[in-house]
């Protein structure tokens, strides 16, 4: 059995700190392709009259994307209170200002004051880390009204081993995590899937991610790397990386495992959703043949 990274503290920070910096919002707001696969979305579910909630609003841009799809009310959630008026403020100056209800709240705990048609929640980043998207998703279900809709409506988590560049600028980084693919790192196993949630569902944070991985030519694998796909709405999927979406994480290993080609591994993948992957659980055990 082989052990992943050590945990960055004794203790999990289930509670820290949800809110986006500006420049994170900013980032977000013109990456034109996750824009894209979202308006897509949102067009092709919001109807005119709904009631929906855009949870992790930052600047409001979905919200106002589903008021002008006809949505006759959108509150607007945002953690960071300093987005409050900027949403307020977009919203009167695209003339959707009675349709737009911009409040400071945690979308993790806080209540609706109505039943909603839809509930937008795109707060991911690969394996649910860093980000409470699956918190999110499991309170503001409960205020989706029979028949309503969620956006995105799921999304799936691969998980393969990978040989992964370690010297950068004649240094040696292989302890913090990444979601940047540089131009030394190689495939060794083939990639499967470990998560397949749809956000309809409540589930549960503490994950407990299993696959059965087959190397697939030789090497040394000193970490892991995890991909994902999101489902924005029926027929509208995607998987490839955008400016800051669909970014996979690679996981550098404690003790790195040497491979040759046929040779199988079950993988544990034991972490609570929205923490660091740092503070994730991750054996490897070989397939005895």
């Amino acid at each position: 059995m082989t052990d992943s990274t050590p945990r960055a503290s004794l203790e999990t920070k289930a509670a820290i700190d949800k809110a986006f910096t500006t420049y994170d919002i900013q980032a977000c707001l013109y990456d034109t392709r996750r824009v894209k696969y979202l308006q897509d979305a949102i067009v092709k579910t919001v109807k005119p009259g709904d009631v929906v909630v855009d949870a992790g609003s930052g600047t409001g841009l979905l919200g106002l994307l589903a008021a002008k799809a006809g949505a006759r009310r959108v509150y607007c959630l945002e953690f960071n209170a300093d987005f409050v008026p900027v949403i307020e403020e977009n919203a009167r100056r695209n003339g959707l200002a009675d349709q737009i209800i911009a409040i400071h709240a945690d979308a993790t705990s806080c209540a609706l004051p109505e039943a909603v048609d839809v509930v937008i929640s795109e707060v991911i980043s690969a394996g649910f880390f860093y980000e409470p998207q699956l918190q999110i998703t499991n309170n503001l279900r409960r205020f989706l009204k029979p028949g309503g809709a969620m956006i995105p409506m799921g999304m799936q988590n691969y998980v393969e081993l990978i040989s992964a560049q370690e010297d950068i600028y004649g240094l040696k980084l292989n302890f913090d995590t990444r979601f940047t693919e540089l131009e030394e790192d190689r495939p060794l196993t083939d990639s499967r899937q470990y998560l397949d949630n749809r956000f309809e569902d409540w589930t549960d944070p503490a994950i407990r991610g299993r696959a059965r991985l087959k190397a697939s030519t030789a090497g040394r694998a000193n970490a892991v790397k995890i991909a994902y796909r999101i489902d924005f709405a029926e027929g509208i999927s995607g998987d490839k990386p955008t400016d800051f979406l669909l970014n996979p994480q690679v996981v550098f290993l404690e003790k790195p495992i040497d491979l040759q080609p046929g040779d199988q591994f079950d993988i544990c993948l034991d972490y609570l959703a929205s923490n660091s992957p740092l503070e994730a659980d991750i054996t490897i055990t070989p397939v005895l043949s």
